[in-house]
């Protein structure tokens, strides 16, 4: 059986390490003051224990989000090498502004690349102060390249048709709080290092 000392000590550091967290297990202070010495001393173990547990959870299911984020980057990157006319889009976004530090301000001109049925997190810096920077979400359904805030409660959209889109299609945009200019896209006339679909490797046009 421990000695009052060892409990004592045992709980003193327990009490230093928790001391931010209030008292354990969701404890009111009455009900903490109503317990004696060695049951705060096992509250505080059993906290400390959900607490580890919590902790395990929580880096468990950071890594299994990151494997998840690797394969969807790899699932994506695939796509790139194997994708065939119509199903990536190249834009460009300038004569911009950010909203950036509450106003709106000149941004650096950004492009991105969209694979059909990918989203991309596109970043826009602004002129002369890269550290500062909003965000965009980038998405491709074949007719309809799409800008929207992260969250998604707002979105900006460019529609054209394969047609307009080898050619080159733009309009202005300004999605909310993040960004405000010309969205020009196009789609290559050919997928580098692929065949075209129905043609011989070699064969001209």
């Amino acid at each position: 059986m421990r000695s009052s000392s060892a409990i004592f000590s045992t709980l003193a550091a327990l009490l230093l390490t928790g001391c931010m967290a209030g008292y354990p297990l969701g404890m009111s202070e009455d009900e903490w003051e109503r317990l004696s010495p060695q049951q705060q001393l096992d509250a505080r173990q059993r906290q400390a224990e959900l607490d580890q547990r919590e902790r395990e959870r929580r880096a468990e299911a950071a890594r299994i989000a990151a494997e998840e984020e690797r394969r969807e980057r790899e699932r994506r990157e695939q796509r790139l090498r194997n994708a065939q006319p119509g199903e990536i889009v190249q834009c460009v976004v300038n004569n911009a502004e950010g909203y950036y530090a509450g106003d709106w301000r000149t941004a650096e001109p950004v492009g991105f690349t969209v694979v059909r049925g990918y989203p991309e997190i596109i970043d826009i810096p602004e002129q002369d102060r890269a550290t500062r920077r909003v965000q965009a979400e980038a998405r491709f359904d074949g007719a309809q390249i799409t800008l929207c805030r992260p969250n998604r409660n707002a979105c900006t959209t460019l529609a054209a048709t394969q047609n307009q889109l080898r050619r080159g299609a733009q309009r202005d945009i300004q999605l909310n709080r993040v960004v405000r200019g010309t969205l020009y896209c196009d789609t290559p006339n050919r997928i580098t290092n692929k065949t075209r679909p129905g043609r011989k490797q070699g064969e001209d046009d």
